[in-house]
């Protein structure tokens, strides 16, 4: 797995002469040291590191390799998500929009049956048409019958920093004067569980996301729904 990894890595940093390792750790958000090692091939890498890495040196179809070769439990679960909404995996300029709240927002108007620069701007303001400059320079973000549409109609997200980062942006952007109305409410449950509820509930979370894709792909409109969901141990024995 170094070894496939280092290729891709290597790949990335000849593809231009402003790149190095100091980059790769900013723009993955892998701490130098840890970088360093795993292209020395000094350790093997967490899975959470191997994804943040992904995400920026191999998006697409060389990542989703990677992980059918190396994590194939995972790479299967991602090739299903992927085409089941007939969606990409993003590439790194994305990634680092995803980032910012604002251009996070930007991007999911404009991916779902687009926006207007009019609603951009009476939604986030100066600084949110700014962004929207930005993303329509670096060619994210493209002008139709003055509509505007993101580069992907859908897209998947891999890396599970990245994806958080989102989710606490879908709890920032939370409209509580909506509540009441269908898609808009909040939950939380924390429970103890013994090891068959827990097998029970990732089945019926998986169910869920299930259900979800043919959703998307069915019931496609101007209503621009986010939806965020996360299971987590809190203790694990």
């Amino acid at each position: 797995m170094l070894k496939d990894l280092k290729i891709l890595v290597d790949d990335w940093l000849k593809d231009r002469s402003t790149r190095n390792l100091s980059l790769l750790s900013r723009q993955s958000g892998v701490p130098y040291p840890t970088l360093r090692r795993v292209y020395q091939q000094e350790n093997s890498p967490t899975l959470e590191t191997v994804l943040s890495l992904l995400s920026v040196v191999a998006p697409g179809e060389s990542a989703l390799g990677f992980l059918n070769t190396h994590f194939s439990s995972v790479g299967s679960w991602v090739s299903k998500l992927v085409k089941g909404l007939d969606s990409q995996i993003p590439t790194a300029d994305i990634h680092e929009e995803l980032r910012d709240r604002i251009s996070f927002a930007i991007i999911t108007l404009a991916s779902a049956q687009g926006t207007t620069r009019a609603i951009i701007e009476k939604k986030y303001g100066d600084y949110g048409t700014s962004k929207l400059d930005k993303l329509i320079e670096m060619d994210a973000i493209f002008e139709k019958e003055a509509r505007l549409y993101f580069r992907y109609e859908n897209f998947t997200v891999i890396d599970s920093r990245l994806i958080l980062e989102q989710i606490k942006h879908t709890v920032d952007l939370f409209d509580v004067k909506q509540l009441g109305d269908h898609a808009v409410c909040a939950q939380l449950h924390t429970e103890g569980l013994n090891d068959a509820g827990v097998v029970q509930l990732a089945r019926r979370i998986n169910e869920f996301e299930e259900d979800l894709q043919k959703i998307f792909s069915r019931e496609r409109g101007t209503n621009v729904v986010m939806l965020s969901y996360i299971s987590s141990f809190l203790h694990k024995e």
